[in-house]
């Protein structure tokens, strides 16, 4: 009874020193979206920046580094091939989640055995492995293979990385789904396929577009495993940023960092405008 005493005076005693409202929240909530986002406002705002280092002190707006953006070839070409690479990645990595999140859900619902949450941990497992250890096992199986180091040895190290997140969304969706509904439209007389195409899959729809979408920007910013598997036809936009910071950190850096930004919130609010779930 002692101990219980002391415990509940030890708690009066925080809750008395703790606020009542939610201030100490407010605060923490908002230097935590500073410590996030001020260092992305800064690179905004030096990207307009007249001052020619590319760093403070501020002198002045000019639109000259987006300019010179413009009339760069390489520029293009490394953001067109980042384009190709993160638009099939993700094509491919969906469509291979998709028929994997269904065909595991219906065989955990079958009680297939603990082998199926073995098997789904194997397909996870590259989310836990260091990037680099992926990328050095790439190297040394494309070439033993005899693949060309281009465009397909870099799309297949992108659909090893990004497919455990887009089948893991997908994944959720699928198990998540009522079983009931399925029994129902197979007893109105739907086949199993037409039960996924008409069913299932408007449902978990949104899911499948987030992994789509999810899958798209860690292909945009894939660097290690590129850099492992690349040709010198594959100069994607990461491997130009590195080439070019290597050398000393020009203005026009902070444009791409700018511009990359504006493009990932842009997509982001594409999700979230066509996503039924946010209200």
């Amino acid at each position: 009874m002692a101990g219980k005493s002391a415990i509940g005076t030890l708690g009066d005693a925080l809750d008395a020193r703790i606020p009542s409202n939610l201030d100490v929240t407010r605060w923490l909530a908002g230097l935590t979206i500073a410590f996030l986002y001020v260092p992305m406002a800064l690179v905004i705002v030096m990207s307009f920046n007249a001052n020619d280092l590319g760093f403070f002190p501020l002198t002045g707006f000019t639109l000259e580094w987006y300019r010179d953006l413009a009339a760069d070839a390489e520029f293009w070409s490394a953001l067109w091939l980042s384009v190709r690479l993160m638009v099939a990645s993700a094509v491919v990595a969906t469509l291979l989640a998709l028929p994997a999140a269904y065909g595991f859900t219906r065989l955990e619902a079958n009680d297939a055995g603990d082998w199926i949450r073995w098997l789904i941990g194997s397909l996870l497992l590259p989310m836990f492995i260091p990037v680099i250890f992926i990328g050095i096992a790439l190297l040394l199986y494309l070439s033993v293979i005899g693949i060309d180091f281009g465009f397909l040895s870099v799309l297949v190290g992108h659909v090893i990385y990004v497919f455990p997140y887009t089948f893991l969304i997908i994944y959720a969706a699928v198990r998540s789904f009522p079983p009931a509904i399925t029994e129902a439209g197979r007893d109105l007389g739907a086949t199993r396929a037409e039960t996924f195409v008409l069913v299932i899959l408007p449902q978990i729809f949104p899911s499948v577009v987030s992994g789509f979408i999810f899958a798209m920007l860690l292909s945009l910013n894939e660097f290690i495993i590129t850099f492992m598997v690349s040709g010198p036809d594959t100069f994607t936009m990461p491997l130009l940023i590195f080439d070019r910071l290597r050398r000393h950190l020009t203005p026009e850096m902070n444009a791409i960092g700018a511009m990359l930004l504006l493009s990932g919130l842009l997509v982001a609010l594409f999700a979230a405008r066509f996503d039924p779930r946010i209200d």
